[in-house]
């Protein structure tokens, strides 16, 4: 409630704040999600104070007030209080904005790109999620031309799963933004464009970018794994929710105890099952209360310290089977839908199929990528593309981690 997160509205402080000014005629300095321009315009002229602070949205974006003063309001980032800065710093971390990886990083990652000196590449981003509109957007600003390539009909990638529920739709304005900048960078976007290797080289590209993102990683216990679906069957509207359901999540971020929260508000008896001591340990501690109070508010039983091993059909349904490694023995559980959330893993094809062909065989050079040096790697001089892969393509992580990727790779090309 001291630091609101997303979902909660801009500024939910200021009536109360303006009755402090009112009554004591004092000076009055105050900051509590008040992220964007217009709340702050409207807070100063209805006189709720004299000042306001606004924290996190200069760590999304550090130029507010330049962008204001150069008429530049419109390509402000917005702080969409996902608390990644703050959850951060109560687990004894550096202060890191999930949308803005420079914040933090000022000594080695610009947080404004420059164009380059050399020859303008031709650039294909292959997807269209965070990391592949964070590599276009660089890319653009380092004066390169930029095809990206989407296979769906819209941008977004993971984040338009993210902000199907309610409470955290913000987290789309991420997406909004990235997509507004690459608009006005002229990217070539293409979407319900398919990439393959044919259409990708054809274009006779210097520089490929593989940010395809991953893909649900439900094969991963002993028996059934052709009877769960994931939890972006659900967020996605592709499987509808049936009346009983177990939901167990071995990822422990944000995915597994969002979907949980997006179905608990549905008419469903729904059991979240973890095999970890406390609930999605990698939600940090200005998430986790959100969550906890969506899921006990609807009844959700938690079922900790338990592990999904098996699945399979019985005449009602499915027939669940837990572990508990600390007893070493099995409960059952009988529902009619299991859904299971554990990370994804790269949809890497693409990048697999492209890897011979490019001049650096898709490998990055990391003493190069640390200390802020362009990718020199020439294993296959005979060919005419370099090869990289981003994000989730990768390994399954998180925002932060697919658009640091791109950004600390293309500010450099």
């Amino acid at each position: 409630h001291i630091i609101p997160n997303m979902g909660t509205p801009a500024g939910p402080q200021l009536e109360f704040v303006g009755s402090i000014k009112k009554e004591f005629k004092l000076p009055v300095f105050h900051a509590a999600r008040i992220n964007d321009v217009a709340t702050t315009r409207y807070a100063l002229s209805e006189n709720m104070l004299d000042m306001v602070g606004m924290t996190r949205a200069h760590m999304a974006d550090p130029y507010i007030v330049s962008k204001i003063i150069s008429g530049k309001e419109e390509r402000i980032r917005h702080c969409v209080g996902i608390g990644y800065c703050l959850d951060r710093l109560y687990e004894n971390g550096d202060a890191l904005c999930a949308q803005n990886p420079a914040t933090g990083r000022e000594k080695k990652i610009p947080h404004l790109i420059t164009k380059g000196s050399g020859k303008s590449k031709k650039i294909i981003v292959i997807g269209a999620g965070p990391a592949g509109l964070e590599a276009s957007r660089v890319c653009a600003e380092r004066g390169h031309e930029v095809i990206l390539l989407e296979a769906n009909d819209r941008v977004g990638g993971q984040l338009i799963l993210a902000a199907k529920v309610e409470r955290r739709k913000e987290i789309i304005g991420i997406v909004d933004w990235l997509f507004n900048e690459i608009k006005s960078l002229n990217v070539k976007l293409r979407l319900n464009c398919l990439a393959d290797f044919e259409n990708v080289v054809s274009e006779n590209p210097d520089i490929v970018i593989i940010a395809t993102g991953g893909i649900p990683n439900t094969n991963f216990f002993n028996k059934g794994n052709n009877l769960v679906i994931s939890s972006w069957d659900i967020l996605s509207g592709n499987v509808k929710p049936k009346k009983n359901i177990l939901l167990f999540d071995d990822n422990g971020q944000h995915p597994g105890i969002s979907c949980c929260e997006f179905l608990s508000t549905l008419s469903t008896n729904l059991e979240y099952v973890t095999p970890e001591r406390t609930i999605a340990p990698d939600v940090g501690g200005t998430n986790y209360p959100a969550y906890l109070k969506k899921l006990y508010k609807n009844d959700v039983l938690i079922t900790l310290n338990h592990r999904l091993i098996e699945v399979k059909k019985n005449n009602l349904g499915l027939n669940t089977v837990l572990y508990n490694e600390y007893t070493d023995s099995n409960i059952e559980r009988s529902v009619d839908q299991v859904i299971v959330e554990h990370g994804t893993l790269p949809l890497d094809e693409l990048y697999l199929e492209l890897r011979d062909y490019s001049t650096n065989r898709g490998e990055i050079d990391l003493e190069e990528l640390l200390n802020g040096k362009p990718q020199t790697l020439n294993k296959n001089p005979e060919n005419n593309f370099k090869l990289f892969r981003v994000g989730d393509a990768v390994a399954s992580r998180n925002i932060h981690s697919a658009i640091y990727d791109s950004l600390r790779l293309c500010k450099d090309i």
